[in-house]
C-alpha cells in the first residue's frame, strides 16, 4: 500500500511541475528569465 501512496505522490509532483512549465511557456516566460546577456543558450 505504501508503494501506491509514494507512487501517487511522485506522479502528482511531476504533473504539477509539467503544468507549471506549460503555463509559464504559454505566458511567454522563458527558462532563463529573459536576461540574454548572461545566457549562452539564447539566440
Amino acid at each position: 500500500m505504501a508503494t501506491w501512496i509514494v507512487g501517487g505522490a511522485v506522479v502528482l509532483l511531476v504533473g504539477a511541475v509539467l503544468w507549471r512549465m506549460i503555463r509559464n511557456r504559454r505566458a511567454g516566460k522563458g527558462g532563463c528569465g529573459g536576461s540574454c546577456d548572461h545566457c549562452s543558450g539564447c539566440h
